[in-house]
């Protein structure tokens, strides 16, 4: 688009001072538009006229492509003359350059986001960012450069002394560098003497419950519960109730839920026999050196249905503690601290703790076990979180990325089937089954490779691969119809073995080649060919691992969101109460009431519940799918 009545060329030779006066004539007569394409139009002209000559200019050179690239193999290279061999040479470099300095980028250096780095290098230092100190022999240096007026730095100093003032304050004398602070982070929470805050919020009860002793300290013998007893100690509890508690198995009139606050009394009761005065106690539970500051009692604030939400907001909903104690606030008009409500995640997590054993034992009796891993930080240090799941059971656990930690988990003589990707973690199982979405992948990238070698056979071998794959799902098809009568389907093993062949020959054929990705590739190939074509075989084995990634996706973004867990009673607590939501889910229970019932066991000391029971028709699926 161009200014009305004018022309590039018409100003081809016109000079600056021109240029400024045109402008500043037209300016009230053009529109705001009209006067930024002439504006645009004019200083066009001027940067022609000040650039240099295109003799003079230097060229412009391309990046080299992908396409480029592809056909720059080393029979190419060897047959270049020297001048062009050292040109394309300074084109390469300037290009890895830039992808260097792209590779490099860090959200201290660039515009990209925090959450773009690894969990593992989060915590480095950045290059570049060195922690500043006082270097004395530069310091030296500087002093020694000062001007001197004669006299020496002691004379000046003593001078300095005699008249009052400190030797830093003396002319001559230079002064001493600021000490470098030093930047090691806090501890979090509360320090060691300070006050601390209690409750400022008073909310009146709505009820009373008294606890009575159930008999004498002193001798022993029962004490009745109608005598007389005085209350020696207290405390209040907040509990989330239904506004319609007729029951679950009902359907309710009147849906939503209050806060009810009950004064809990201990009273104290004389023993008529022996005259002892009997005090009752909470019941609290012994200290565990596996959750070290973690306190499980009768006496608490919160009740087990309303610290069951909490936790489930938190877990579930991966909502931070302080957006929880909003919610409550904004729904409710309750007043709780984010310290507390991080501390009732943790006492929900030991009370679900002896749970952990059942969910491994249940895992060991499955046919068919999904089994990955994902990166965890834990204060800065880099741990995985691992997943293992069926369709009935999820077991999380948060530690190192070794075989000992996965054999810890999922017990040697687990005798099913265990889907994975390529770690060699797996590898020692007999009953394995890889993951294709893995292996399509890499044939993927390997096909779109920039060396020629490793993209034709990268090619060839994913062609070969997606028959096979489009074989498996129509061999599904025929399964899922009934056979015509005195006929039997056959296996894609039998009808396409010779794209097997041809994809174990083009393995073999690459398995020493000079191109590391396409080296890789065909021995991983080769050292999992029986696990890879198991489900040729069998059709209905799954040929993905989507199942566990799905388990993980979840706390991924809560990774992302929460960066991690700061000590190991943090990482636990993720682990046992994502286990339990998740496989509450998995069976259709409610994830609230199955938290609520092991709070409320584990603070009264009794024996935590068991987990719901598997439904009939979750076992099914599983079987029909291992092809039993």
């Amino acid at each position: 688009m161009a200014a009305p009545g004018l022309k590039r060329a018409q100003f081809v030779n016109v000079t600056q001072a021109e240029i400024d006066a045109i402008l500043s004539t037209v300016r009230k007569t053009l529109s705001v538009q009209q006067y930024a394409v002439l504006d645009r139009e004019l200083g066009a002209v001027g940067r022609a006229r000040s650039a240099p000559s295109r003799q003079t200019a230097w060229p412009m050179v391309a990046r080299l492509s992908d396409h480029d690239l592809k056909q720059m193999d080393d029979a190419w290279l060897d047959g270049l003359p020297d001048p062009v061999s050292r040109g394309l040479l300074r084109r390469m470099a300037t290009d890895l350059r830039a992808a260097r300095d792209q590779l490099n980028q860090t959200p201290s250096n660039s515009s990209r986001p925090s959450g773009s780095m690894p969990p593992w290098q989060r915590g480095a230092a950045t290059p570049g960012e060195e922690e500043l100190t006082f270097d004395p022999d530069v310091a030296g240096q500087r002093a020694d450069k000062l001007p001197d007026d004669g006299a020496g730095t002691a004379q000046v100093a003593q001078a300095a002394h005699s008249a009052g003032q400190t030797p830093t304050d003396a002319p001559g004398v230079p002064a001493a560098p600021p000490r470098a602070k030093s930047k090691v982070p806090g501890r979090p929470g509360r320090r060691v003497g300070d006050p601390g805050h209690g409750r400022e919020q008073k909310l009146a009860p709505s009820r009373t419950q008294e606890h009575r002793p159930a008999c004498c300290a002193a001798c022993l013998l029962p004490l009745p519960g109608d005598d007389p007893a005085q209350a020696w100690s207290g405390w209040d509890t907040l509990e989330l109730v239904a506004l319609d508690e007729s029951g679950h198995h009902t359907a309710p009139t009147v849906l939503g839920a209050r806060i009810e606050v009950t004064r809990h009394l201990l009273m104290q009761q004389r023993c008529a026999c022996c005259g002892h005065t009997t005090q009752a106690q909470a019941v609290r539970a012994t200290e565990d050196p596996l959750w070290p500051g973690v306190d499980i009692s009768q006496q608490r604030l919160l009740g087990p249905r309303l610290a069951a939400t909490l936790v489930y907001l938190c877990l579930r909903m991966r909502l931070p503690r302080r957006k929880v104690s909003e919610l409550m606030l904004e729904l409710f008009g309750l007043q709780l601290s984010p310290a507390l409500i991080d501390q009732t995640v943790h006492q929900a997590a030991r009370s679900v703790a002896p749970l952990e054993e059942q969910l491994a034992q249940q895992l060991e009796q499955a046919v068919l076990v999904f089994a990955d891993e994902t990166s965890w930080a834990e204060s800065g240090q880099a741990l995985w979180l691992w997943v293992l799941c069926c369709c009935h059971t999820v077991l999380y656990v948060i530690g190192a990325r070794t075989k000992d930690m996965f054999d810890n988990t999922l017990s040697t003589t687990f005798a099913g089937t265990l889907m994975s990707d390529g770690y060699s973690a797996y590898r020692c199982r007999p009953l394995r089954l890889r993951c294709w979405a893995h292996l399509h992948r890499k044939l993927r990238g390997l096909a779109e490779s920039t060396n020629r070698q490793g993209a034709q056979a990268g090619a060839a071998m994913l062609q070969v691969f997606d028959s096979l794959m489009a074989a498996i799902f129509e061999a599904r098809a025929r399964l899922a119809q009934p056979p015509p009568a005195g006929s039997c389907a056959a296996m894609p093993a039998a009808t396409h073995a010779e794209l097997v062949e041809r994809l174990h020959q083009l393995c073999l054929e690459h398995r020493d080649a000079p191109h590391k990705a396409l080296r890789d590739v065909a021995r991983e190939f080769l050292n999992d060919w029986d696990v890879i074509v198991r489900p040729l075989a069998n059709p209905r084995l799954p040929l993905t691992n989507n199942v566990a990634e799905r388990q993980l996706r979840h706390y991924v973004i809560a990774r992302r969101l929460s960066y991690g867990t700061r000590n190991e009673v943090g990482s636990h607590s993720v682990a046992l109460l994502a286990s339990v939501i998740d496989t509450c889910r998995l069976r259709r229970t409610s994830v609230t009431n199955v938290l609520a019932r092991a709070i409320h066991a584990a603070r009264m000391g009794l024996p935590v519940p068991a987990l719901p029971p598997i439904p009939a028709d979750l076992l099914c699926p599983e079987l029909s799918l291992a092809g039993i």
